[in-house]
């Protein structure tokens, strides 16, 4: 479908997405805004505690780190939240109520006129609070409200408008600094108040989720839901998704005896969602991109380099084309092809810019120390970046997928948390200064590993290749690229197709699993239709196939 088509068959489908995604924009100008503050003299002026070689006041390393980390604090606890929050009151309910926490929170920052750290850091996890509300049930939203055709690419829009708010933090910070009183730095504060009020005006004109009401047992309104969602595709008949999202609804029924948080560790399949989930959110944080988000200013600075501001403002510009690339080519480039050659630039910058910082730095390796950074940057927006949001996402499905959206977003932040917090340790008081990128080198470099190392060893060592497909059909996360395959082309089946293929003899216990296909679609199918479908693309599977329905014959 062209983008022509697209816009007229789901324009307010997108526009509904859209508005729920103001928490990608909370959140990216959190994270740039303040990393811009904190390189202000003003700002400085005011809640400086040290004073530097020049005799000027500075941000000692513990100021920067627990104020900048605090909003993690609260990001943390929003998303712990969350899950009860979207499961009794739903989420337009939630969208409230972050938007509260943050509206408070703001104007509680620019209006602190005594400086004190301490407040800074409560009004900071107020805030928190809000876009850690506002992350969880964006992303349920948008879930539930793309339709399957557009939701990949919906579901990385999150990154991109998140990238969008950040260019748009930097141009607002480019235009006070030079502001000679506490100004410089309360206009940017008093940015994040607008977003809450935006978020304000436009909740009264989106839906309700047609999901949730399903959910609840009210029919009438789901269908006025999908009415409003579809109302510009011509002779639309809400039926067909009525009954899917019944069917949805009678499937967790079934499993309602599996909906606890305690399920998510005991059952082995919501143990298995929750580690995909979470392990996507876990990678996305963890490589050190959030150093160059949070202490990109004041990293630049450090090293001695003039137009603080500019470098960022180019670094903004050049993520936004990069995340934009990516959602045009989410359906057409293979994700472990995205993630190999993403990491694998980010492993080489890190280890660039590690490596020319080990002699004393000069003007020439100052700009190697840049144009490498903005490698990082292309490789993060481009791969781990939006497809960790969409993996996460659609990992999130079944009678658990509000818990385990939360959960993985705790995740999201603790790890967050991690790295802003021990950043300025690492390159102050240990001194590693730049150097600080060989530790991030490392995990670009597991990633690299899961991706291709690990299933490479374990074909040369089983050369069926089947020992990462144990039952029900999931292994390590290096195989997901093996499930999109699969499901890219159909080499699928549903159980009901599978009986019809196999025979009644087939159980549905313990073989029965569910996956996701790329645009978000939740499958039932049987462990050996999920062999059957492999075999299409790894003819090795087919001999496993046999050998399983011989064994179950005999038995």
């Amino acid at each position: 479908m062209s983008p022509q088509n697209i816009w007229a068959h789901y324009k307010w489908a997108i526009f509904f997405c859209a508005v729920s995604a103001i928490g990608a924009l909370c959140y990216g100008y959190d994270n740039t805004y303040y990393n811009r503050v904190l390189a202000m003299q003003e700002f400085k002026n005011d809640y400086g505690n040290i004073r530097n070689t020049d005799g000027k006041l500075a941000l000692s390393s513990s100021f920067q780190s627990v104020t900048a980390s605090g909003i993690y604090i609260g990001d943390l606890l929003g998303a712990i939240l969350a899950a009860p929050l979207n499961d009794r009151y739903g989420r337009k309910s939630t969208f409230w109520l972050a938007s509260f926490c943050i509206f408070i929170g703001g104007i509680c920052q620019v209006a602190d006129i005594l400086s004190l750290e301490g407040l800074l850091v409560v009004v900071r996890i107020l805030i928190g609070l809000g876009v850690g509300q506002f992350t969880v049930t964006s992303l349920l939203y948008i879930g539930e409200v793309a339709p399957p055709s557009i939701r990949g690419p919906a579901l990385m829009c999150f990154q991109f408008l998140q990238s969008w708010s950040e260019l748009c933090a930097s141009a607002i910070n480019q235009g006070t600094q030079n502001i000679k009183s506490s100004l410089g730095y309360r206009i940017p504060m008093g940015g994040l108040v607008v977003l809450p009020l935006i978020m304000a005006a436009l909740l009264p004109f989106i839906p309700e989720s047609p999901l949730r009401y399903v959910l609840k047992g009210r029919r009438t309104e789901a269908e006025q839901s999908f009415h409003k969602i579809n109302q510009s595709k011509p002779n639309y008949d809400p039926l067909e998704d009525l009954a899917t999202a019944e069917n949805a609804k009678s499937i967790e029924e079934q499993h309602a005896e599996f909906s606890s948080w305690g399920s998510l560790i005991t059952d082995p399949i919501e143990r298995r969602k929750l580690t995909y989930s979470a392990g996507a959110m876990f990678s996305q944080q963890i490589c050190g991109i959030l150093f160059f988000y949070v202490y990109g200013v004041v990293f630049a600075q450090a090293i001695g380099l003039g137009n603080l501001f500019l470098v960022q403002l180019i670094t903004n510009i050049v993520q936004i084309f990069a995340v934009g690339a990516s959602i045009i080519t989410a359906n057409r480039v293979r994700r472990r092809i995205n993630l190999m050659i993403t990491n694998f630039m980010m492993l080489v910058a890190f280890i660039t810019i590690g490596d020319v910082s080990v002699k004393p730095l000069t003007p020439s390796t100052q700009y190697v120390i840049v144009v490498f950074s903005f490698v990082v940057m292309v490789g993060f927006n481009f791969g781990l970046g939006p497809l960790a949001y969409t993996v996460a996402r659609e990992m999130a499905v079944g009678p658990n997928q509000n818990k385990i959206m939360s959960a993985s977003i705790v995740i999201f932040y603790l790890m967050t948390w991690v790295v802003s917090f021990t950043a300025p340790y690492l390159y102050y008081d240990v001194g590693l200064g730049p150097m600080v990128s060989f530790v991030y080198a490392v995990f670009p470099a597991l990633v690299l590993w899961f991706a291709v190392g690990a299933p490479i060893t374990s074909y040369l060592a089983d050369r069926k290749g089947l020992r990462k497909f144990p039952s029900p059909g999931f292994a390590g996360i290096s195989s997901l690229w093996r499930i999109f395959y699969c499901f890219r082309y159909q080499h699928f089946a549903a159980v009901h197709e599978a009986h019809k293929t196999l025979g009644t003899h087939v159980r549905i216990a313990p073989n029965y699993t569910l996956a996701l296909s790329m645009t978000f679609t939740a499958t039932n199918f049987l462990k050996d239709a999920w062999y059957d479908g492999g075999a299409g693309a790894f003819p090795h599977m087919a001999d496993e196939r046999i050998k399983t329905e011989h064994q179950r014959k005999r038995k």
